[in-house]
């Protein structure tokens, strides 16, 4: 099966809106926003980005033939003092494509994408700790642990902790 990556086009947010609410929706416990809020809203967040071709604030797809199949939002930090940080965010693999590599290789072009920013030294990536899979994909990949928020999330007067991970740019291009 072949998978291609690359950042969406202006003409793709759509798209995006598409699988990203799809994902809120099927996988609640796995994102901080939520479903109903983000459905609500006339753009998303990278809806913006994305019609404007913005270099620091982009999403990489997955598309198997032409269809949109998986997302990886990178967003770089905007202020002076931490603008040489970013985080990837709202990483997800339709159902039926999991299992197949592609969360690794889609996380591998998003920060292929995000160091060739100028001053992008390190990137973050968080992950509920409850979604074990994504949480070894990180890891694979060589991203750290840095820090454990615990009861991060609350739904449904139930508790989920929070892990944040990060890579940086030197020991990510030299492994």
């Amino acid at each position: 099966m072949e998978i291609n990556f690359r950042k969406l086009h202006p003409n793709e947010s759509n798209s995006y809106r598409e699988i990203r609410l799809q994902c809120l929706k099927d996988y609640p416990k796995n994102f901080t926003s939520n479903y109903q809020d983000e459905k609500a809203k006339d753009k998303l967040f990278f809806q913006s980005c994305i019609e404007s071709s913005n270099a620091s604030n982009f999403v990489i797809g997955a598309f198997h033939k032409d269809k949109l199949i998986g997302i990886s939002g990178f967003n770089r930090h905007d202020r002076k003092k931490t603008n040489h940080r970013g985080i990837i965010i709202q990483v997800f693999v339709a159902p039926e494509y999991q299992g197949k590599h592609i969360g690794l290789n889609i996380i591998k072009s998003t920060l292929n994408e995000a160091f060739k920013i100028n001053g992008i030294e390190q990137i973050e990536i968080d992950v509920i700790t409850i979604n074990k899979n994504a949480e070894k994909i990180y890891e694979k990949i060589g991203f750290e642990q840095y820090g454990i928020q615990k009861n991060f999330l609350k739904i449904d007067n139930e508790y989920y902790d929070h892990k944040m991970m990060i890579i940086f740019k030197n020991q990510y291009v030299n492994s």
